[in-house]
Order: C-alpha cells, then sequence, then structure tokens
C-alpha cells in the first residue's frame, strides 16, 4: 500500500473515532445531554487535537525518508540520511538501522564503519545498543578476528538489543578461529533464549561442532544430549511448514539472513533425524554463512 494512501487512511480512521464517540449523546440522548457531556469532557477534544498534530507532525517530517523506502531507492536514502546524520548531528535508531541495511544492500561497508565511527565518538550507547547490526558487517568481512574483536566488549551489556544473537555470532566467530571449545558457554546461553530460531541455531552448533571438539568424552556426551533435548521439544513445537514460517519471520533482521546456509542446515538437523556422528570425524564446514 503506497504511503500516501496510508497516512490519509490514518487521518479518516482517527477522524471518525473522535467524530463518532463525541456526536455519540447527541443521536443517542439528545442536544441537552449532549452539550452537558461536551462541556464536561471539552479537554478531550483538545488532548485528541495534540496528539493528531504530534503524529501528523511526525509522518511530514518524515515524508521524504518514507517515499524513498517505499521506492527501494537505497542510494538516495543513503544521501538523504548521511545529510541528518553525518551533517546535522541527527543520531536516532531509526536513521541508524536504514542505514546500515541500506548500505548492506549496496554492499557498502566502508558506509557502516564511517557510521559506527561516528558513533563511537558521538553516541556509543546507540552503538552498544545496535551492537548486533554493526556485527553483521564484519562476520560479511569474514574477518573472524576482528569480529570478535568488535564483540568482545558488548557481550556482557543488558543494553543491547537481541543480545542472544550477539553470543550466538561470538560463538560462530571462535569456531571460524578453530577455539570450538570456547564457544560452547556462549552458544549454551544464546539457547536458553525464547527466540526458537536463535535456540535451534546454537543447539546445531553446539551438537554438531562444539561438543565434538570437547576433550572429555563425558563432556561432549552431556553437551550433545543437551543440545539434542532442544532439538526435540523444537521438533514437538514446530512442524516443518510452521518452522518455514517461523524462519521467514526472523529473516526480516539483515543479522538472521546471513545465516541463511547454517539456518538451512539446522532445519534439516531438527526434522531429519540424521545418524549420530563419531565425535572424532571431522566437523561439518564451518563457513555458513550464506
Amino acid at each position: 500500500m503506497k504511503f500516501k494512501t496510508i497516512f490519509f487512511l490514518f487521518n479518516a480512521v482517527v477522524a471518525f473515532s473522535f467524530l463518532f464517540i463525541f456526536l455519540f449523546p447527541l443521536f443517542i440522548l439528545g442536544g441537552e445531554y449532549a452539550a452537558g457531556f461536551w462541556k464536561a469532557n471539552w479537554f478531550l477534544g483538545v488532548f485528541f487535537l495534540v496528539i493528531l498534530g504530534v503524529l501528523n507532525g511526525f509522518f511530514l517530517s518524515n515524508w521524504k525518508l518514507f517515499q524513498l523506502v517505499e521506492r527501494e531507492d537505497w542510494s538516495a536514502l543513503t544521501t538523504w540520511l548521511e545529510d541528518r546524520m553525518f551533517k546535522k548531528g541527527s543520531l536516532r535508531g531509526q536513521y541508524v538501522r536504514l542505514y546500515v541495511n541500506s548500505a548492506m544492500l549496496r554492499s557498502d561497508l566502508a558506509a557502516i564503519d564511517r557510521l559506527e565511527a561516528l558513533l563511537r565518538e558521538r553516541k556509543p550507547a546507540l552503538l552498544r545498543r545496535l551492537a548486533v547490526l554493526f556485527g553483521v558487517g564484519y562476520l560479511l568481512r569474514n574477518e573472524a578476528e576482528s569480529s570478535l574483536a568488535f564483540f568482545e566488549p558488548f557481550l556482557e551489556s543488558p543494553e543491547v538489543e537481541a543480545r542472544g544473537w550477539l553470543w550466538l555470532d561470538y560463538a560462530f566467530c571462535l569456531i571460524l578461529r578453530n577455539r570450538a571449545p570456547e564457544s560452547l558457554p556462549w552458544l549454551r546461553r544464546a539457547s536458553a533464549r525464547k527466540d526458537p530460531v536463535l535456540t535451534l541455531l546454537a543447539a546445531y552448533l553446539t551438537a554438531n561442532i562444539a561438543a565434538p571438539a570437547l576433550a572429555s568424552e563425558p563432556d561432549r556426551t552431556a553437551a550433545r544430549s543437551a543440545a539434542e533435548e532442544i532439538r526435540d521439544g523444537l521438533r514437538k513445537r514446530f512442524d516443518p511448514e510452521r518452522w518455514s514460517r517461523e524462519v521467514e519471520k526472523a529473516k526480516n533482521d539483515v543479522h538472521v539472513v546471513i545465516l541463511s546456509r547454517l539456518l538451512d542446515d539446522s532445519g534439516r538437523w531438527l526434522f531429519d533425524r540424521p545418524a549420530a556422528r563419531d565425535p572424532d570425524s571431522p566437523a561439518p564446514a564451518r563457513d555458513a554463512r550464506a
């Protein structure tokens, strides 16, 4: 639906609702009662007008932004956002997310680096909150060491949005650096989150990479059993069709999209019940990114 249509429909619905509430006493109880009702509740009308003005002000101030997103004109959107953030210093979470996503669609990782540097200098709290989003740029470079260095300062920060995904990304980087045993504590923490897609990915990496890399057979067995218990629990909740919808919903976030191949592998593991692998056999391919 076009943005203009949404804007006018929003105003029409709100105006109709307001008029219905205020004219209802007139039609049901008559003019005398309606006059008393309006006199006693005049402040509600003022409140309504203020709210409508604020919401319309938001729409109008971001009109150009919404139009660019609607047209999917990522180059023009990037230019508009750069003017707001780099020149005018308007570092909003909404602008940052759109800028990073637009830069990724254009494969412009240097633009993400510039924004990260700006946030480190002027708004480190916002960088911390959106650490998972910025971490995607490091993963796309296939530079596990620099990815680890980026993630580590944020691992214990409660302000990070989607912190479970940060733990999973960090564990994945440890695996890429052949440090799979070190990834296990982070995979355990990630698998305890409520997000089923995140939980499955953590359990899959645990069962197929982290657990086989442990030195002790009892430790390997315990880690693998815990992961398979998670798999069994998810299998009771989801059938393949419902799981596919869950994955597609999760892919609205770019940090999930780059793990598409890993998602496919974990989905097969979830439903296919593959034969148990020899703990001493080589681990599966570790570069599971899209």
